[in-house]
């Protein structure tokens, strides 16, 4: 699991303009949430330096060093609110975590190898790609891998096949399928008004033909 040290300043204003002052100054407005805290506690952080953290290979699954004017605290980015046009940061969200208490996070699954399907036509499809899992926080792995080499055409890898490094527990369904490898499909091209209206009257000419010979049969009966 990445860490990263991250120096933040405490802030007393709070509201609108002041948060509108603290972006035109390069800096983004945040609060540090956590079960051992009395209070949430306001924060602002330096956007370049925020920015840094966020594009780590662990994206927002990064154990956070805050240094909050002298007071040391680890944390993790509970929520990161985007600009509805703009999609620049607006506020950010971080909750404490304490390193001798697991705790519950989302990490991307990662397929791995060439499933022996893939030989005979056969196409990968990812039902999961993230699973919740559980564990003390400097054991987070950046992903969990799944390896789908001894795939074959309608074979799937669940949960449970998963192998998962030492200290972390999947909290989803177990039976849960994260990886299958199944048939092609055959695309049939649409047809053009041409060959509909073709169709159509071929139709006509079967039915019309089979009018006759019933009006033939009824002659004959006569």
């Amino acid at each position: 699991m990445e860490r990263i040290g991250l120096t933040v300043t405490l802030r007393d204003l709070t509201g609108k303009c002041p948060n509108k002052r603290l972006r035109k100054a390069g800096r983004i407005p945040a609060v540090l949430y956590g079960k051992e805290m009395k209070d949430a506690v306001s924060l602002s952080l330096d956007k370049k330096e925020l920015d840094k953290v966020l594009h780590t290979g662990a994206g927002g699954n990064v154990l956070v060093d805050l240094n909050m004017e002298g007071k040391k605290r680890t944390a993790m980015f509970k929520e990161i609110v985007h600009h509805p046009l703009k999609e620049t940061i607006e506020h950010v969200d971080l909750v404490e975590v304490l390193m001798d208490k697991p705790i519950m996070v989302s990490i991307p699954v990662h397929v791995v190898g060439k499933a022996a399907g893939l030989a005979f036509g056969g196409i990968i499809q990812q039902e999961a790609r993230k699973l919740r899992i559980e564990c003390l926080p400097a054991a987070i792995p950046d992903a969990i891998n799944a390896d789908v080499t001894l795939l074959g055409i309608g074979h799937s890898l669940h949960v449970k096949d998963l192998v998962l490094p030492e200290g972390v527990s999947v909290v989803d369904d177990m039976g849960m399928t994260v990886v299958s490898v199944v048939a092609p499909t055959v695309e049939v091209a649409p047809k053009t008004a041409e060959e509909v209206d073709a169709e159509l009257a071929k139709s006509f000419e079967v039915k019309e033909e089979a009018g006759k010979k019933e009006e033939g049969k009824e002659e004959k009966k006569k």
